[in-house]
């Protein structure tokens, strides 16, 4: 699977037995023609497949090392997501609401405002007020409604939201309810200009 780390691994330990005063030479021979030495050459093969413990080391090459290195990186960064989302709100609705990191992503140009509000129910942000010490509820800008968690009422139950409801049907998850409109984003967008999420301050 990696010939480079065969034959690195096999230069260190031709260097080894040369350190020790050995000669080794190579002679290249067809295979499967009955010589005697490949013949036997296969054999201590196929023995040490049967006894792992008497194989070689074999060292990776840079690249397998390489390969290696990124491979553990990614499971890393893959277990560390695994826990955030355990232990944090904004890093489970991301990805609830994007699909296990997939982006919104909208076919047209966006302004920075749009821009801003798509980012803000990407990942469901706490406005300042429910940030502060003894935050009970706030009004929501839409309707009469007070609501200790503005951005989940916007989504689920203000009236200003309705038509995003009505396409997609009751959901229990806020987040759940920015993921059915992945493929949606114009009338997710549509709505936000007219009644935009809570603002954060």
């Amino acid at each position: 699977m990696d010939s480079v780390q065969l034959t690195t691994a096999i230069l260190g330990h031709i260097q080894g037995l040369a350190a020790q005063g050995c000669r080794v030479r190579f002679n290249w021979v067809p295979s499967h023609i009955g010589l005697r030495g490949n013949e036997a050459a296969d054999e201590a093969a196929r023995e040490a497949t049967r006894h792992p413990a008497v194989a070689l080391t074999v060292l990776p090459s840079i690249h397998g090392a390489k390969v290696l290195a990124r491979s553990a990186a990614v499971c890393a960064a893959g277990q560390q997501y695994r826990q955030l989302v355990q232990t944090s709100r904004q890093a489970a609705w991301h990805k609830q609401a994007t699909n296990n990191n997939k982006p919104l992503c909208p076919a047209q140009q966006l302004s920075r405002a749009e821009e801003v509000v798509l980012h803000r129910l990407r990942l469901g942000y706490l406005t300042l007020e429910e940030l502060r010490d003894g935050f009970e509820e706030r009004p929501c800008e839409h309707c009469p409604h007070m609501t200790p968690h503005p951005l989940t009422h916007y989504l689920l139950s203000c009236p200003a939201t309705e038509r995003l409801r009505q396409r997609v049907g009751p959901l229990e998850n806020a987040a759940a309810l920015v993921r059915q409109f992945q493929k949606n984003l114009p009338l997710l967008l549509e709505v936000a200009r007219a009644a935009p999420p809570p603002d954060e301050h």
